[in-house]
C-alpha cells in the first residue's frame, strides 16, 4: 500500500495498482511520477527505486504546516500558485472569510482576510518565508510555521455532551480522555499537547480564549492555561462528582453542577465562590447565553431546564423555567447571537425521550418539537439502547443538526414546516459531541466509534477523520517490506495499521477487528511478505492476519499458551534445516506467561504446535540438568528473539537469565546471569554489510539495559557451564523496569529503550551516555513498546498505557543533565553487578522487612474481616520488627565467604591452603575471621541442635526485654510464646501466667494449649483451626496449632509454603533430627529466595548444606553472580580448594575482571583526580583541612555517576597506620564492634615515608586546636545499637562502580558541622582513597575495616 503522500494533487482519486503487481514495480512507477511532478520538493533520483522512495518518506516525516494571511482572494491565489511553481510546497488550502483582530500602529484593527494553510517540508520553510516577504502586499506579513506532531491520541470519553470544546482564538480543539484533557489543532487534528492533573474521569470541560475549565469525578474544578499547558487555579470544596461546567459569556466566572444538583459559581481570578441549590436532581448540562454576560441555561436529569442569571455577589436567580422533557436531557445549546442584547435567543435541547425541543426562552414556552426518525430495522436492542441525542445550531442559518442512532446525522431546515432533514453519516456508533466553527461551514464530532471527524457541512463530507486509541497499547511493529507502515496492537481488541508518512492525512489508519475477541499483547510483521503479521493475545492465543486477504478475519492457531503471550517472532524453515516440502510456510515462535515457547507452522494452522522447550531439553540434556532451578524445574521463559539472519535464538527468563542457542542445532552457546529480575525484552543488533550481527540488547525489570557481545567463540563456550554475569555495556538511567528496546537500523551505535517509568531514552553505545530523553507521554503513564523507523534515523515511536502512540524525533529531545538535581535521572553506564555490590549482607526475612517498612511509614495494619479492633487497652505496644532480632544482624561479606570455605571444606575436603592463598594471600586465623557471627546466624541456621537451642533462648530473652508484640491467631502476643513452644519449653509458658495477676489474651491462648495430651475431638478442632488460620495468612497462629497437635512437619510445611524459610529451619532445628531429609528441601528453597534478594553469599551457604546433586556447581555460580572482583575471587578460591573442573576458568575470569576494573578506574577517574588539585608537601607539614560546602561541591563530579551523590573526596595512599583500638570510645565498648582482624593503612607523601600513629589523644588535641568537639565525647552507635551489627571487612572494598587509584600523598578530612546534609565517609584500603557521601543515613564508613558510625547532625569526625 502506498502512503497518501504519493498521491498527485491534480487527481481527485489516488492511483491504484492491481494487487498482483510486485511492490518493486509499484515503488519505481511512483518514483518516476514524483520526480516528474515535484523534483525540487522531493529531490528524488532515478538510480534506484527504493532509495528514491526512502528520500520521499524521510522528507515527509520532516513536514511542516505554515499559515499565511492575505488581504484578499487575488493575493492568496497569486502567492499559492507562485509557491507551487517554485516547488516550495506540496499543497495550499485557501480558507476564505477569516475575521482577524490585531494591533497595528497603536490601535486595534479588524479585517476580513484569506488564510493560506500550506503543507511543506522543514528545509523549505526559510525559502518559503523569503518568497512571501518579497511577494506579499503587507509590510509585515504573517508566516507561522507549525511542526506536524505525529501522534495517535486517546479516545474521548463517552456519554457526555460536555467533554469537548472548540477555541477559535487559539485554533485548538480540547476534549477529555479519561483523566486528561487533550489539545488538537482544530484544522488538522494534529496533537498539540495535554493537560494533566485530575485523578478521576473528567466529565465536563469548556474553553474561553486561552483558558479551559474542567470538572471531574475527583470532586474538583480546575482552570488551565492552554497555551502554557499548565493549571492556573483549582477549586476542591466539592463533595460529589462534577457533571457539568461552563464559562460565563464575559469569561470571568466558572459555573459547575454536581450530582446532588448544587450549582457552584466560582471566580478563579479572586478565588471567590458561592453555591446555589434549585432542584434536587443531578445537573447534566450548563451552557452560557451568547447575548448576556452572565446568563446560564442549566439542564437537570429529571428533564427540567432553568435559565439563571448571576449577579455581582455570585448569587443565582431563576429567570425562566422550561418544562417538557420526560427523561434526562443529553444536550443543550443556545442559538448563536451576534452581540450582547437584552433579549433571549432560542434554546434547543435533546433528550433521551427521542425528541429535540426548541424553546422560546423569552416567552418561557416550547416553540417546536422534532421527533427523531426511527432506527433501522437491522439494529439490535442493544444498539437501539445506545441512543444519544446531541444537538447544535448552525451559525448564521435557521438550521439545526442533531445526532441519532448509530452515528446518523440529521440536518434540519427550520424554515420549512414541518422541518425537513438531510441525512449523512460516517460514524458507526452514537455521536456525543458536536462543535461548530464560527464560519458555520465546518463541524467537529466525537463518537463511540473512537473517531474525531471534521465535517464540511456544505458538502456533508468529512475533511479529516482521526482514529484514536481507546485503551493501552501493548506492542508496535513496522513492516520490513513497507517500512512506512506501523501496526499497533492493544487493549481495544483491534489492530490499527498506521501509514505514518502520509502528509495529506496524518491519520491514514486502517482498523481491523473481525474475528478478534480479546486484547492484543504482541505483534510481529513477516520479514519478507507484505501485509502479513503474527499476533499474540492476553488469553494466550496466537494467530495470523493478512491485510490483503479477502475475508479480513484474524486466523488463530489450534495450540495456545495458558497465559498472556509476551513475545512473537518469525522463523524461516531453512533456519531449522527444514525443507519446503516439510513446511512450505514460515514458522511463528511465541513465548507466553506459562513459560513455554511454541513453534507454530503457518502452513498447518490447525496442527498442534511444537514445544521448543522440549527440543532444547533433548539437545542439551546434560546442561539442562544443571540449569534446572534448584527446585527441579526449568526457569520460566519470558522473552525470545531470533537473530536477523537465523544464526542464533536468544531466550530470556523470569529469574533474569539470558541464554543463546545456535540454529539449527539449538545447542546452547551462551549463558548470562547478570540480571536480577524478569527479562522483558531482547533485541538483536541489525546485521552489517557482511550480514554479521554479534550484539544483543537485553532489558529487564531490574531497570538495566545490557549489551552482550557474542563475537568471541572461546568466551561463549566458557559461559555454558560457568555462566557469566558480565556484559559489554550496562546502561542505567530508568527508574522502573525496562519494557522496550529498539536498535537504530541505520546507525547501530544508537539504541532506544523505554520503561515503566514513562520515559524513553536514546543511548550512545560508544560511551554509554544518553543522547535523547523523551517524557512526552502522560504523567504516571507506563511505556510498553518502542519502534525505530527503518529508514529515518531521527524518527522513533513509543506507546504505553496512556493509549498514546507518539512519533518523535531524538534530535528535538536532546538530553540535558540538570547539574543542580540530586541525580534522580543521572545516567549510569556501569559494570554489571557492581551496582548492587555491598560489603554488608543483612539476613532478614521477607516478613520482617515488610513489618519494618510498615512501621516506618506509620501505616495502620488493617484488621481482619469480621473482627473489630481491640481497644480495651490504651497502653501502647511495640510492634514486632523481626522474629529473630539476635540472629538477623548484618553479616560481613568477608565473613560469609570465609564461612562458605569452612563449610565446604568440612563437607567435601580439598586443598585449604591453596584456596586461602588465592582468596586472601595467606591463611587467616579461623577464630578471628568469623568472630561474633558464631553466636548468632551460623549457630541458629547452620549449627547443631544444641547451639540452635542456645541461640533460641537468647531470642526469647530479647523479646521479653523489648516487649514487642505480633499477631498470633488474631491476638497481640509476645513472640517469645511461639519460640518457647518451638523449643517445647512449656514451663516457661506456664510461668508467664504466674508472673502476673492480670488475665490477658495470652492467658486464654496458653490455657487452650494446656491439654496437649489431647482428645480426638480437641485434635480435630485444633487441626481445623490451624487450616483456618493458614487460609487467613496467619502463619504463626497456624503453626502454633499444628505444634499443639504434635504435628511438627505440618507446621514446617506452613512456613515452607509461605516462603518463611528462616522460621521453618529454626523450627526444624528445635524439633527434628539434624539428618532429617526435610532440611535439604528447606535449605534449597531458601537458597532460591536468597538469590532473588541478591544475598548470594547466604544462598551459597544454603546450597552447601542442602547437599543436592550439583550443589558445588550451584555454590560456585551463586557466589560469582555479583561479577565483581571480590565475588569472582571467592568463587575461584573455592573452586581451587574443591578441585573443581571450572577452577582454571574462574581464576582467569577473576584476573581479567580485576584488570578491567583497574583500567576503567585509571581511565574514568584520572581527569577527576587531577581536578582536585590537592597540593601536599611532606607528611610533617600537613595540616588538617576542613571541608566546607563549596569544597564538597567542587569534588562532587568524581563519583556522582556511580553513587548519585553530591560530594566525593579522596585520601591518597601514604605511610600511616590506623588502628581500631585508638578510635574506640573512651568509656564504652569498641565503637566499631569487636574487630579482631585489624588492618593497617600507610599514609605518606612521595617525598617522605614517615610512619604516623594516629591515637585518640591526638584527635582530641587537633579538635581542640580547631575549636571542634572531640569525637570521643560523642556517643557512637550503629543502626541497631548492637556492636555485632557493625559491618567490617578487613580485606574487602566496597566494590563500588568506580574505584579510584589516588596519587601518593595524604589529605586529612573532617566533616564540618556547618554542613546541614548527612554525610558518609569511605576509606577504601584496596584503592586507597576516602569518599565523602551525602546520604539519607547519618553514618561514616571507613572501609579498611568497613567501620560504620552513626552521627547526629551536629557531630564532626576527623581522620
Amino acid at each position: 500500500m502506498i502512503p497518501s503522500l504519493l498521491r498527485s494533487r491534480r487527481f481527485h482519486q489516488p492511483f491504484r495498482f492491481p494487487h498482483s503487481k510486485p511492490l518493486t514495480l509499484r515503488l519505481f512507477t511512483f518514483t518516476l511520477l514524483l520526480t516528474h511532478l515535484s523534483p525540487r520538493l522531493f529531490s528524488t533520483t532515478l538510480a534506484c527505486a527504493a532509495p528514491s522512495l526512502k528520500t520521499v518518506m524521510e522528507s515527509a516525516a520532516a513536514s511542516r504546516i505554515v499559515y499565511v494571511t492575505c488581504p484578499n482572494a487575488e493575493v492568496a491565489n497569486k502567492l499559492s500558485r507562485g509557491l507551487l511553481q517554485e516547488k516550495l510546497v506540496a499543497c495550499v488550502n485557501i480558507i476564505p472569510q477569516v475575521t482577524s483582530l490585531y494591533w497595528w500602529e497603536g490601535k486595534i484593527e479588524e479585517s476580513t482576510e484569506q488564510l493560506l494553510m500550506i503543507k511543506t517540508l522543514e528545509k523549505h520553510v526559510s525559502e518559503l518565508t523569503d518568497y512571501v516577504n518579497k511577494n506579499h502586499g503587507y509590510e509585515v506579513p504573517e508566516v507561522l510555521s507549525v511542526k506536524i506532531y505525529r501522534c495517535i491520541p486517546p479516545s474521548p470519553n463517552w456519554f457526555s455532551f460536555n467533554i469537548a470544546s472548540l477555541s477559535p482564538e487559539t485554533k485548538l480543539f480540547a476534549y477529555a480522555a479519561s483523566t486528561t484533557i487533550f489539545l488538537l489543532n482544530s484544522e488538522t487534528l494534529q496533537y498539540v499537547g495535554h493537560l494533566s492533573g485530575h485523578s478521576s474521569k473528567i466529565n465536563a470541560l469548556d474553553t474561553a480564549g486561552t483558558l479551559c475549565a474542567s470538572g471531574s469525578s475527583d470532586k474538583t474544578v480546575r482552570c488551565w492555561d492552554m497555551e502554557n499547558q499548565q493549571q492556573v487555579a483549582s477549586l476542591t470544596s466539592f463533595k460529589s462528582d462534577i457533571n457539568a461546567v461552563a464559562w460565563t459569556t464575559d469569561r470571568q466566572l466558572i459555573v459547575s453542577g454536581d450530582k446532588p444538583g448544587d450549582l457552584t459559581i466560582w471566580n478563579p481570578n479572586n478565588n471567590k465562590m458561592n453555591k446555589c441549590y434549585f432542584i434536587q436532581s443531578p445537573v447534566d448540562c450548563i451552557v452560557a447565553s451568547p447575548t448576556h454576560h452572565r446568563l446560564m441555561a442549566v439542564a437537570f436529569r429529571n428533564g427540567a431546564i432553568l435559565v439563571i442569571n448571576i449577579d455581582s455577589n455570585l448569587n443565582g436567580h431563576i429567570m425562566r423555567r422550561l418544562n417538557g422533557h420526560d427523561l434526562e436531557i443529553q444536550s443543550l445549546c443556545w442559538e448563536p447571537g451576534n452581540d450582547i442584547t437584552s433579549g433571549y435567543t432560542r434554546l434547543v435541547s435533546g433528550s433521551r425521550d427521542k425528541t429535540v425541543r426548541i424553546w422560546n426562552v423569552e416567552e418561557e414556552k416550547l416553540a417546536r418539537t422534532i421527533n427523531m426518525p426511527g432506527p433501522s430495522p437491522h439494529l439490535t436492542d442493544q444498539q437501539k439502547g445506545r441512543l444519544f441525542m446531541s444537538t447544535v445550531w448552525i451559525p448564521g442559518k435557521n438550521w439545526l443538526i442533531s445526532a441519532s442512532y448509530m452515528g446518523d446525522i440529521y440536518m434540519w431546515d427550520l424554515d420549512i414546516s414541518p422541518a425537513k432533514f438531510q441525512k449523512f453519516n460516517l460514524h458507526s456508533r452514537p455521536i456525543f459531541t458536536m462543535q461548530f466553527f464560527s464560519c458555520g461551514k465546518k463541524m467537529i464530532t466525537t463518537s463511540m466509534d473512537r473517531q474525531i471527524i471534521i465535517w464540511n457541512i456544505t458538502e456533508r463530507k468529512p475533511i479529516v477523520a482521526a482514529i484514536t486509541n481507546s485503551q493501552s497499547i501493548s506492542d508496535l511493529t513496522i513492516s520490513p517490506v513497507d517500512p512506512y507502515k506501523l501496526a499497533i496492537g492493544g487493549g481495544d481488541s483491534s489492530v490499527k495499521i498506521w501509514k505514518f508518512a502520509s502528509l495529506q492525512n496524518s491519520y491514514d489508519i486502517s482498523l481491523y477487528y473481525k474475528g478478534l475477541k480479546t486484547k492484543i499483547s504482541s505483534l510481529k510483521y513477516h520479514p519478507t511478505k507484505e501485509g502479513l503479521f503474527a499476533y499474540g493475545t492476553d488469553i494466550g492465543t496466537i494467530g495470523l492476519f493478512d491485510e490483503f486477504q479477502s475475508d479480513k478475519n484474524f486466523k488463530t492457531f489450534t495450540s495456545y499458551h495458558k497465559s498472556k503471550v509476551y513475545s512473537i517472532q518469525w522463523c524461516m524453515p531453512e533456519w531449522l534445516n527444514w525443507s519446503k516440502e516439510e513446511s512450505p510456510g514460515a514458522f511463528v515462535l511465541s513465548c507466553g506467561g506459562d513459560g513455554q515457547i511454541l513453534l507454530s507452522d503457518t502452513a498447518k494452522i490447525k496442527a498442534p504446535s511444537i514445544s521448543v522447550n522440549d527440543m532444547i531439553k533433548e539437545v542439551n540434556a546434560d546442561w539442562i540438568q544443571i540449569l534446572k532451578n534448584k527446585s527441579g524445574y526449568l526457569p520460566k521463559r519470558s522473552e525470545i528473539a531470533v537473530h536477523p539472519t537465523g544464526k542464533y535464538f536468544a531466550v530470556g527468563n523470569v529469574d533474569g537469565r539470558v541464554e543463546v542457542y545456535e540454529l539449527p542445532s539449538l545447542k546452547v552457546i551462551y549463558h548470562n546471569v547478570g540480571h536480577r529480575a524478569t527479562i522483558n525484552k531482547l533485541s538483536w543488533c541489525p546485521p552489517d554489510a557482511e550480514g554479521n550481527s554479534f550484539l544483543i540488547a537485553c532489558g529487564s525489570d531490574d531497570t538495566l539495559v545490557t549489551i552482550h557481545d557474542l563475537s568471541d567463540p572461546e568466551k561463549l563456550a566458557s559461559t555454558v557451564y560457568i555462566p557469566t554475569s558480565s556484559s559489554k555495556l550496562v546502561l542505567q538511567m530508568h527508574k522502573r523496569g525496562v519494557t522496550g528496546i529498539s536498535w537504530c537500523p541505520t546507525n547501530t551505535t544508537k539504541l532506544l529503550s523505554s520503561a515503566f517509568d514513562g520515559t524513553a531514552i536514546v543511548w550512545n553505545l560508544l560511551d554509554g551516555s544518553p543522547i535523547s530523553l523523551f517524557c512526552g507521554h502522560q504523567p504516571q503513564s507506563r511505556l510498553f513498546c518502542t519502534e525505530w523507523s527503518l529508514h529515518d534515523e531521527d524518527l522513533v515511536f513509543t506507546a504505553g498505557d496512556d493509549a498514546m502512540c507518539i512519533a518523535w524525533r531524538p534530535s528535538e529531545n536532546i538530553y540535558k543533565q540538570n547539574k543542580d538535581a540530586l541525580n534522580e535521572n543521572k545516567p549510569k553506564s556501569v559494570l554489571l553487578n557492581e551496582k548492587s555490590s555491598s560489603s554488608t549482607q543483612s539476613i532478614v526475612s521477607t516478613e520482617a522487612m515488610d513489618v519494618q517498612s510498615t512501621v516506618k511509614k506509620d501505616t495502620v495494619v488493617p484488621t481482619e474481616v469480621g473482627r473489630k479492633p481491640d481497644n480495651r487497652s490504651s497502653k501502647k505496644t511495640k510492634k514486632l520488627k523481626n522474629l529473630f532480632p539476635v540472629s538477623s544482624i548484618p553479616a560481613r561479606r568477608k565473613n560469609l565467604q570465609y564461612k562458605i570455605f569452612e563449610l565446604a571444606h568440612k563437607l567435601y575436603g580439598g586443598e585449604w591452603e591453596k584456596a586461602m592463598n588465592l582468596w586472601d594471600g595467606k591463611e587467616p586465623d579461623k577464630e578471628n575471621i568469623v568472630d561474633s557471627q558464631k553466636s548468632t546466624f551460623d549457630q541458629l541456621f547452620f549449627g547443631d541442635k544444641y547451639m540452635a537451642r542456645k541461640v533460641m533462648s537468647k531470642e526469647v530473652a530479647t523479646h521479653n526485654e523489648t516487649g514487642a508484640t505480633f499477631n498470633l491467631g488474631g491476638l497481640d502476643a509476645n513472640p517469645a510464646i511461639l519460640l518457647d513452644l518451638w523449643s517445647s519449653n512449656f514451663a516457661s509458658l506456664v510461668k508467664r501466667t504466674e508472673d502476673t495477676e492480670e488475665f490477658s489474651e495470652q492467658d486464654w491462648m496458653i490455657l487452650a494449649l494446656s491439654p496437649i495430651a489431647g482428645r480426638d475431638v480437641w485434635l480435630s478442632m485444633m487441626r481445623r483451626q490451624a487450616q483456618k488460620l493458614a487460609a487467613k495468612n496467619d502463619h504463626h497462629g497456624s503453626v502454633m496449632c499444628w505444634i499443639a497437635c504434635g504435628e511438627i512437619r505440618e507446621a514446617i510445611k506452613i512456613y515452607h509454603r509461605a516462603e518463611m524459610f528462616r522460621e521453618a529451619i529454626a523450627l526444624a532445628k528445635q524439633r527434628l533430627p539434624d539428618d532429617d531429609p526435610i532440611f535439604s528441601d528447606l535449605y534449597n528453597s531458601w537458597a532460591i529466595q536468597l538469590e532473588k534478594e541478591e544475598a548470594y553469599e547466604q544462598a551459597a551457604l544454603c546450597h552447601l548444606v542442602a547437599k543436592k546433586e550439583n550443589s558445588v556447581h550451584y555454590v560456585l555460580n551463586t557466589l560469582a553472580r555479583r561479577g565483581d572482583p571480590s565475588s569472582l575471587r571467592a568463587a575461584a578460591s573455592l573452586a581451587l580448594m574443591l578441585k573443581d573442573d571450572s577452577a582454571e576458568e574462574r581464576i582467569r575470569r577473576y584476573h581479567e575482571r580485576e584488570e578491567e576494573k583497574k583500567a576503567s578506574n585509571m581511565e574514568g577517574n584520572f581527569a577527576g583526580i587531577q581536578s582536585l588539585n590537592l597540593q601536599s608537601s611532606s607528611a610533617s607539614d600537613m595540616k588538617h583541612k576542613s571541608l566546607g560546602k563549596s569544597d564538597i561541591n567542587g569534588i562532587s563530579s568524581l563519583d556522582e555517576s556511580t553513587f548519585g551523590l553530591n560530594s566525593t573526596n579522596m585520601i591518597p595512599k601514604a605511610d600511616a597506620e590506623i588502628k581500631k583500638k585508638y578510635i574506640d570510645e573512651k568509656d564504652h565498648e569498641p565503637s566499631f564492634g569487636s574487630v579482631s582482624d585489624e588492618k593497617s593503612m600507610k599514609h605518606g607523601s612521595s617525598e617522605t615515608k614517615t610512619d604516623i600513629e594516629i591515637k585518640k589523644k591526638d584527635i582530641n588535641e587537633r579538635n581542640h586546636e580547631s575549636s571542634m568537639e572531640s569525637i570521643s565525647d560523642k556517643k557512637v552507635k550503629n543502626l541497631n545499637n548492637n556492636l555485632t551489627d557493625v559491618p567490617f571487612d578487613g580485606n574487602d572494598s566496597l566494590e563500588s562502580s568506580h574505584d579510584v587509584t589516588a596519587p601518593q600523598y595524604i589529605e586529612t578530612t573532617q566533616l564540618n558541622n556547618n554542613i546541614t546534609d548527612n554525610h558518609e565517609f569511605i576509606l577504601d584500603k584496596e584503592v586507597d582513597y576516602v569518599e565523602t557521601r551525602i546520604t539519607n543515613n547519618k553514618k561514616v564508613i571507613i572501609d579498611p575495616g568497613q567501620i560504620e558510625i552513626s552521627l547526629s547532625s551536629d557531630e564532626e569526625i576527623e581522620i
